[in-house]
């Protein structure tokens, strides 16, 4: 199973250097005709079975165990690699308001990753007390939380959405949401493999 996760990886990168070229035949070549879209297809496959090793890997271990740390790193490649093959195929259109829909759609991928980042700093606060049947004081915290994090939420789907309407570039705003979602997962990856966790047999 480790070798599967291995070649996942090695996969996802390849997928991601694919979107890189992509993004090189779309803007480097004067007329590049159908090629770019082409090789986003090619890219689009390569997910689709990346997103099987990662499924595969991550919920079960009927071949094998693999190190928490080794699931968490591959899953970052393959979260980079969806959010970049979802707003690179809008760089390959004109339809602006398709182009919105993607947009839109990569930046609720990476709100919902703020939603985990939380969850898993502060969830054994959160939920202190449910297993002992303390659900008011336990829900009290939910909805004070959910507030904050809400209000969160929305100032970072605001700040994207304004960066987009003021530069009037899809390119731009895509770039602003892949730097930040970057930013974002290697947050969380960093953060959670300095913790402690018992390994499995």
């Amino acid at each position: 199973m480790v070798r599967v996760v291995t070649f996942g990886n090695v996969l996802s990168g390849i997928g991601l250097a694919m979107l890189g070229f992509v993004i090189f035949l779309k803007y480097a070549i004067a007329d590049p005709g159908d090629y770019p879209m082409y090789g986003w297809l090619l890219a689009l496959a390569v997910l689709g079975v990346v997103l099987i090793i990662s499924i595969v890997t991550t919920f079960t271990e009927k071949q094998g165990y693999i190190h928490p740390n080794d699931k968490l790193y591959a899953n970052m490649l393959v979260f980079m690699m969806t959010i970049g093959t979802l707003l690179v195929y809008g760089l390959l259109i004109t339809d602006e308001i398709i182009q919105g829909y993607l947009f839109d759609m990569g930046t609720m991928i990476v709100i919902a990753y703020i939603f985990l980042f939380v969850f898993v700093a502060y969830g054994s606060k959160i939920a202190a007390g449910a297993e002992t049947g303390q659900v008011k004081e336990m829900t009290s915290r939910f909805m004070l939380v959910s507030l904050v994090l809400g209000a969160i939420m929305a100032g970072v789907n605001f700040l994207l959405n304004l960066i987009r309407d003021v530069t009037s570039s899809y390119g731009w705003a895509a770039a602003t949401l892949t730097a930040f979602a970057f930013a974002l997962v290697l947050l969380i990856v960093v953060f959670l493999s300095r913790r402690y966790e018992p390994i499995g047999e």
